[in-house]
């Protein structure tokens, strides 16, 4: 018998100190709009703890608070054949926003967001769906139905559970 085989990575909410505002970050693949949770493989021998403060500052140039780092949930993800486990951590900034420094071979843009704006974004988010299809965000920015700038995940998705966990708080 042999087990198949697994390549684990993480997903990580990162807010600041007080939680509040969440550091979402867009990937050259996604629409201008959409804004997530930052993702990354495990490498052999680390732990997912360690693998949430490495991806965290290789992509935005953050340190996150190692005792913050909670397990929030995990997903089937079968890109290649993985299993995403989601976690949220905080920044070690006391005071403020931590800076943000992209590495741009990873992901396009990421910013701090208001806790008010994330929670807009969802419930847009929610009332249009199909997100990541560009015609049907432009068809609602057409018909004046949405005149925002920044969308989230859908609901079902990873990033989407561990944003919708920090909204809860």
């Amino acid at each position: 018998m042999a087990w198949p085989r697994q390549d684990p990575s993480i997903i990580v909410l990162v807010t600041n100190a007080e939680s509040t505002h969440a550091l979402l970050a867009r990937s050259p693949r996604h629409p201008s709009y959409l804004y997530t949770a930052l993702a990354g493989f495990v490498e052999p021998g680390e732990n997912m703890e360690t693998a949430v403060a490495r991806e965290v500052h290789e992509e935005v140039g953050v340190n996150v608070n190692h005792q913050s780092i909670n397990y929030i949930s995990s997903q089937a993800w079968p890109f290649p054949q993985s299993c995403m486990i989601g976690f949220h951590a905080k920044t070690n900034a006391a005071d403020g926003l931590a800076s943000i420094n992209i590495d741009p071979k990873e992901i396009v843009d990421a910013r701090w967001f208001e806790k008010e704006d994330v929670y807009l974004a969802a419930r847009d988010t929610d009332m249009m769906g199909a997100v990541l299809d560009r015609q049907v965000v432009e068809a609602q920015q057409a018909n004046g139905n949405w005149t925002g700038s920044l969308l989230v995940p859908s609901k079902g998705v990873l990033a989407r559970t561990l944003v919708d966990h920090w909204l809860e708080e």
